[in-house]
């Protein structure tokens, strides 16, 4: 089962850790689904969702990729990358699923989990 490294290491916090841009992303990008989620179900009456631009040809994918970049191809451009997120600003509150995570204007799963089984319980954290 995939586990996330300790905070001590996530944060580059630990003596001797040097940042890692990736990983850094990664958690926070984690934390706000997470969030997002949870604040959905603390707030049904506002619509909360989280969103993902797609693999966006931008300075940060440059730096954290390099030459590997060209694994992600195609990328989107930045109008592209941008439209999902003016998307969901503008589209009616009815139409979106509160604690979603949005790609392309649609839900996507939110836990690797959910490529195995229904409930997503290997990766989704708890209440």
């Amino acid at each position: 089962i995939f586990a996330f490294s300790p905070w001590s290491v996530a944060a580059s916090t630990d003596a001797g850790a040097s940042y890692d841009g990736q990983r850094a992303y990664a958690y926070a990008k984690r934390g706000q689904v997470l969030l997002w989620q949870r604040w959905a179900l603390e707030h049904p009456k506002v619509k909360v969702v989280s969103c993902h631009p797609g693999w966006t040809d931008t300075p940060g994918v440059e730096s954290a990729y390099g030459p590997m970049r060209c694994l992600l191809k195609p990328l989107r451009t930045l109008w592209q990358g941008a439209e999902g997120i003016a998307w969901l600003c503008l589209v009616p509150a009815e139409e979106l699923q509160s604690g979603a995570f949005y790609l392309d204007r649609r839900p996507q799963m939110k836990h690797i989990g959910e490529l195995f089984s229904t409930c997503g319980h290997y990766t989704s954290n708890s209440s």
